[in-house]
Parts: C-alpha cells; sequence; structure tokens
C-alpha cells in the first residue's frame, strides 16, 4: 500500500503537502462513490427514493386528514429504514479502503518532520538490557539529557531533525521526511506484521534490540480559507466534494 501511495504522490514531490493530500482527496472520493455505485441495488435505492418523495409530499397535501398523514409518516419511516439497509452493503465495502487511505495519509500529513522549530520526543523500551555507551546520531541533534528508566528498560531524550530527518543508523531508529508529499512520517516502531503494514504505516520494523519506539511529534494543519485543517478534515471534505460529482457524471442513486 505504501508502494502504490509513493507511485501516485510521485508528481507532487516537489509541491506543498497539500496538493498531493488534495489529489489523494479526490481519487478517493471518485472511488468511493464508483464502488458504491458496483455494491449497491441502484434500481431498489432509486424506486425508494421517489416513493419517500411521494410520501413526503402527500403528507404536504392531506395534512388536513390526520390518519392520511399518520398512515404516510409510517411508511416513510418504513422507507427510510430499508433504504439505510440497501446503504449498508456498500457502506461496509467502502470501510476497508478507506481504512487504509487514512492510514496511509494520516502518516503522510498527520505530523510534521522533526526541525529546530518542532523539537520531538522518542521514548525507547529495550528488549533485554540497557546497552552501555552514548547515542549519536547520524542525521539531527539529541538536544536533552537522554533520561534513564532502569526498572522498565527505558530511555527518553528530546532531539531536532536536520533537514527533516533524525536518524540513528545502527539502531534502526528514523523520524521525519525529506520530500513533502509521499514521504511518510514516523512516529513509532514495532515488531513487523500485517497490521503494521496495513494499519499503521506509520511506524517502522523495530530493530532485533529495541522492544519499541515511540516519537512524539507535532500535529499539522493546513490553512485554508483562514482557517486551520487537519489532513482529516481536508480529506472528509474535498473526497465527498468529489463524490458528489462522480454522482452527477456516473449517474449514482445515493
Amino acid at each position: 500500500m505504501t508502494v502504490i501511495f509513493n507511485i501516485l504522490l510521485l508528481p507532487f514531490g516537489s509541491l506543498h503537502p497539500l496538493w498531493g493530500l488534495m489529489w489523494i482527496s479526490a481519487l478517493a472520493g471518485i472511488l468511493m462513490i464508483l464502488v458504491f455505485k458496483w455494491t449497491s441495488n441502484q434500481q431498489a435505492i432509486s424506486e425508494l427514493r421517489r416513493k419517500m418523495g411521494s410520501r413526503a409530499l402527500g403528507m404536504l397535501l392531506y395534512l388536513e386528514s390526520p390518519p392520511t398523514v399518520l398512515k404516510l409518516a409510517l411508511g416513510l419511516i418504513t422507507d427510510n429504514f430499508i433504504y439505510l439497509w440497501h446503504l449498508l452493503k456498500p457502506m461496509l465495502v467502502i470501510a476497508v479502503p478507506f481504512i487504509l487511505i487514512a492510514a496511509q495519509l494520516d502518516a503522510r500529513y498527520g505530523k510534521l518532520p522533526p526541525s529546530s522549530d518542532h523539537p520531538s520526543t522518542l521514548i525507547m523500551r529495550w528488549e533485554d538490557s540497557i546497552p552501555s555507551g552514548e547515542f549519536v546520531p547520524d542525521r539531527g541533534e539529541i538536544i536533552s539529557p537522554v533520561v534513564t528508566v532502569a526498572d522498565s528498560l527505558e530511555q527518553s531524550f528530546s532531539f531536532t531533525g536536520e533537514n527533516g530527518v533524525f536518524a540513528i543508523d545502527h539502531l534502526g531508529i528514523l523520524a521525519g521526511s525529506e520530500g513533502n508529499s509521499g514521504s511518510v512520517v514516523v512516529r513509532g516502531a514495532e515488531k513487523s506484521g500485517i497490521t503494521r503494514t496495513f494499519f499503521r504505516p506509520w511506524n517502522t520494523p523495530v530493530n532485533s534490540e529495541i522492544k519499541s519506539i515511540q516519537v512524539s511529534l507535532e500535529s499539522t494543519s493546513f490553512n485554508i480559507l483562514g482557517g486551520r485543517w487537519s489532513w482529516f478534515a481536508v480529506f472528509i471534505v474535498f473526497s465527498s466534494l468529489w463524490a458528489i460529482l462522480g454522482a452527477v457524471v456516473f449517474k449514482v442513486k445515493v
């Protein structure tokens, strides 16, 4: 999944991250509305929409007849439940790619890379014992004393990045990204597995000597229309707009 996103975002590597995020949002919106069309009963949804519209109009026309209005209202409620049932299947199918896309976007746009303006904290837990010696970063700088908690085999320190990256190569520690769009900002490490690969792509495989790594990075936001938007807000708004446009173009009944 990460490779696919790297390819999709390759043309946006030198641009502001917002452009890559909007591009993925557009693709996701179109993809989700097409999946909805392929997995839903379009004929049944269309008939239900007409029926519900007729019942709502009938309620307005027969206001002077409470029994008729009540009957139409009960029918409208029943139709709504049936309508929601027809929506359930495509929404469950869409949920899988949505979670995978959200995980990738969170990895790429959820946090700011470490820098002198945005110092970060790293907490490292060792597997068996804490080795002796000092940490010497290959990139970036440690800006606080290394705090050691012997009982829990834990060490922590604050650091800054060099051109957006902090790295201690021999320990497999890497946090940050050198590019704008398409670069994963690592904020932790753990044992490799399908959960980390698909649902936590912001984490990397942990070194055999280390149990886990947790990197605390500052959350990012985008300046849109005078407001500060999270990546999730940008994704939801723009993917929804493209989904609406796709529904019109591809004549999808929702």
